[in-house]
């Protein structure tokens, strides 16, 4: 099974939910600090690389629905909630959003190498 070990590995929803969390973060004391939640710019951000944003899905529409969990940021469980309602307000299948969510890849611009394990 070596030969698919040295097959490039693809990103999958959480691994690209963890990429974005940690795009264009403002630098802390902290060094190598990591998040695992992400900001409402940073889905806005993911939003428009996969081209659901502007239309069908508004920024407006976003900060509605992200305000109503009362936090700076929002773990994994909650942002496949804030999909899960962004799918049904706009007629979209989930399961087609999360995968053109995939197929957009990593911030543009972004110059991190990410490891997916």
């Amino acid at each position: 099974m070596a030969d698919d070990e040295d097959k490039p590995k693809k990103h999958t929803l959480d691994t690209l939910f963890t990429v974005y969390a940690n795009h264009q973060v403002i630098p802390t004391e902290i060094e190598n600090e990591t998040f695992d939640s992400i900001l409402l710019s940073q889905l806005d951000a993911w939003l428009e690389q996969a081209k659901l944003m502007p239309t069908p899905i508004s920024r407006t529409q976003t900060g509605l629905i992200y305000m109503r969990y009362k936090k700076w940021r929002l773990e994994y469980e909650d942002f496949l909630e804030v999909l899960q309602q962004l799918a049904f307000d706009n007629d979209i299948y989930l399961d087609e959003m999360k995968q053109i969510m995939i197929d957009a890849g990593v911030p543009s611009g972004d110059t991190v190498v990410v490891l997916v394990k």
